[in-house]
């Protein structure tokens, strides 16, 4: 699995670069408009969730329900 990069600011998945890098390595959230430098990077989605239950446990209550709510939904369609 590729790494993907997080807003250090409000920890949101939505980092692009900023300008196409026309001004330098700069990233920009989408979420929460921030502009960084060094966003964070993680190599699994269980490093995320566990980084998100200790630094932001409402962001993490949140999407421990979609991913719940998605689990379920596939369920529901195997059977």
């Amino acid at each position: 699995m590729a790494s993907f990069r997080i807003c250090s600011n409000c920890f949101g998945l939505q980092v692009y670069p900023y300008m196409g890098f026309m001004t330098g390595q700069r990233y920009q959230c989408q979420e929460c408009d921030e502009i960084m430098v060094m966003p964070i990077e993680f190599e699994s989605t269980e490093d995320y969730l566990a980084f998100l239950k200790v630094q932001s446990p409402k962001k993490f209550a949140e999407l421990k329900a979609v991913l719940e709510k998605k689990e379920s939904d596939e369920e529901d369609e195997t059977n």
